[in-house]
């Protein structure tokens, strides 16, 4: 699944973040996994995402309700798989990812940071990207 970058390299990307800035990296990684996935199902989520981006923190009290949702899209992502709906399943598997790291961005803010860029990488199926974005961040 994953092309010529490991996921220690992610790891060591992630690491690089300087504190202050683990926050905004953790909300362009989403943003990015919210515009890959394009579901409509996920418009909720880009509401919660921009409060969060305002207000880092202000979310909060809604990561449990962002985790039973990401678990939700994981159930019905494998009901479709079981069905023969490859494309549905993988496309469903997406969504939940995006809402996997939503949720850890709310519930741990900036430390939640190699928690959100692993699911970044599970929705576009490669570490390049995700370790692009981190290394931006930087900048």
């Amino acid at each position: 699944m994953h092309r010529s970058t490991s996921l220690p390299d992610l790891a060591e990307a992630v690491a690089a973040v300087p504190a202050d800035q683990r926050h905004a990296a953790g909300v362009a990684l989403v943003a990015g996994a919210l515009d890959r996935a394009a579901d409509p199902a996920l418009d909720a989520a880009g509401e919660v995402l921009l409060d969060e981006r305002r207000a880092p923190g202000s979310r909060g009290s809604e990561a449990d309700r962002l985790a039973a949702a990401a678990d939700r899209l994981d159930r019905a992502a494998h009901a479709r798989r079981l069905d023969g709906d490859h494309t549905g399943y993988i496309l469903g598997f997406q969504s939940a990812r995006v809402m996997a790291a939503l949720h850890f961005l709310v519930r741990d803010g900036g430390a939640g940071l190699a928690d959100v860029a692993y699911e970044a990488v599970m929705v576009c199926g490669a570490t390049e990207p995700v370790i692009a974005e981190l290394v931006g961040a930087r900048r």
